[in-house]
């Protein structure tokens, strides 16, 4: 078994949540502006706590990858190169609006 691990997951974590907060806020923005009140403040976020992985098992990739292959000569050599680590995590932003 082969797997890539992110080095710095903490750094990721916090850029994971900061990005969703960010999202929050654009989204929250888009609907006060067509409903025709202004976000004031926020009044609560709620965060998951969930365990995010950040991790990309390339076996597993590769035996797939073997399986829909008709030819005999795939091969799991030493050229690996992993999969982009996508992650997702939710944040609920509740704001005062007027």
């Amino acid at each position: 078994e082969i797997n890539y691990l992110l080095k710095d997951q903490e750094s990721a974590k916090k850029e994971l949540l900061s990005l969703a907060v960010k999202n929050a806020q654009e989204k929250a923005s888009a609907l006060a502006l067509a409903a025709g009140v202004n976000l004031i403040k926020i009044n609560t976020i709620d965060y998951s706590w969930q365990e995010i992985d950040f991790s990309v098992r390339m076996i597993e990739n590769l035996m797939l990858q073997a399986s829909m292959t008709t030819e005999q000569s795939f091969s799991y050599g030493a050229n690996l190169e992993p999969d982009d680590i996508e992650v997702s995590d939710t944040v609920t932003v509740i704001w005062e609006i007027a």
